[in-house]
């Protein structure tokens, strides 16, 4: 390929993360654009939060002598990134050099050789011998938080197997009490790993919970999920018996619950429910998450439950929520993965 002209130089700019990955991904790209193309100089640069930004970058391409910058934004869409910042950041660099000439290339867009690599992908998941769950990829952010919360932490206050669902949870609520409130019983953790390896059910409490698993982490075990709150028949049977329909969905989820796991995140009135029917003979799932939030029942419920010599993970106190419930659950399917 014919190299570019010896004072044009290529400009590939990003959008910046904090994560020292994402951005070290752009770099790896600008460098193989050089190679590939057979182009001079490419410098990668980025519009927030790394450095050379875009006035940094057009810096160090003047002190090279570079006086022509082709800019090839690094975006799949044209938001205001591509149409409103770049532009203005353009305009700003023509102030301070005058002389200098800007080509402003496409950004990444549609394109038939994207479609070629998405289906790539797709299909290298659906190979017989793709990865196990285990190696589903750490997104460079949430790699970064959990340093991030592994430093400000005292991680030596927790077993191995407690550890990464107490800073999943810290790492969906950035709330770092949950260090000094969350509680399991002996074996808990163990038993709802076992439960999803044997491709028992989960119940929850609410759909917001139920839409907040990873599917795709079960999947691999037959894992089935349910909530049975906004059926119907559930809201009749709550009209008739006066609780609350989160109450009453727990009734009709004694079917599904055997050996499997009940994770309540929003309703305290679910938990003391659940906990009742249990005591009157309903069937005992293999670990109940109890962690609903709120000001009236919430603690007392899970006072019950952890008293109630059945496996647990509950948070004491008020604190909780739809999010740690997703947490510890989506926490157990990796950890059961990469057991």
């Amino acid at each position: 390929m014919a190299k570019v002209n010896s004072k044009r130089a290529i400009l590939l700019l990003g959008h910046g993360s904090k994560a020292h990955e994402a951005n070290e991904t752009l770099r790896k790209v600008a460098k193989s654009v050089e190679t590939a193309g057979g182009y001079g100089y490419v410098l990668p640069g980025f519009l927030q939060m790394e450095r050379p930004d875009f006035q940094e970058a057009v810096d160090i391409l003047v002190s090279k002598g570079f006086k022509d910058i082709v800019v090839m934004p690094y975006f799949l869409y044209m938001g205001l990134h591509v149409t409103k910042d770049l532009p203005s950041e353009m305009d700003a660099a023509r102030v301070k050099y005058p002389d200098l000439e800007f080509t402003f290339t496409q950004n990444l867009g549609f394109h038939s050789k994207l479609i070629d690599i998405t289906v790539q992908r797709i299909e290298e998941a659906l190979k017989e011998d793709a990865p196990a769950p285990a190696s589903f990829a750490q997104h460079p952010i949430e790699k970064e938080s959990f340093r991030i919360i592994g430093e400000e932490m005292d991680s030596s206050r927790f077993t191995p197997l407690e550890l990464p669902i107490v800073k999943r949870v810290i790492h969906s609520t950035a709330d770092f009490e949950f260090k000094d409130i969350i509680r399991f019983s002996k074996g808990a953790i163990d038993a709802g790993m076992a439960a999803i390896k044997a491709g028992k059910n989960i119940v929850t409490d609410v759909r917001m919970v139920e839409s907040g698993i990873m599917k795709y982490r079960l999947a691999p075990y037959g894992v089935k999920t349910y909530c049975f709150s906004s059926d119907d028949d559930v809201a009749e049977a709550a009209e008739r018996g006066n609780i609350t329909k989160t109450a009453a969905s727990m009734r009709k989820a004694a079917a599904y619950m055997e050996g499997g796991i009940v994770a309540i995140g929003n309703a305290p009135t679910a938990l003391a429910e659940l906990l009742r029917i249990i005591r009157d003979g309903a069937p005992r799932p293999a670990l109940i998450i109890g962690v609903p939030v709120g000001f009236v029942g919430a603690k007392e419920a899970k006072d019950e439950l952890i008293k109630s010599g059945l496996a647990f993970i509950a948070s004491e106190g008020r604190k909780g929520g739809s999010t740690v419930a997703v947490a510890i659950v989506n926490a157990l399917a990796i950890e059961a993965a990469a057991k």
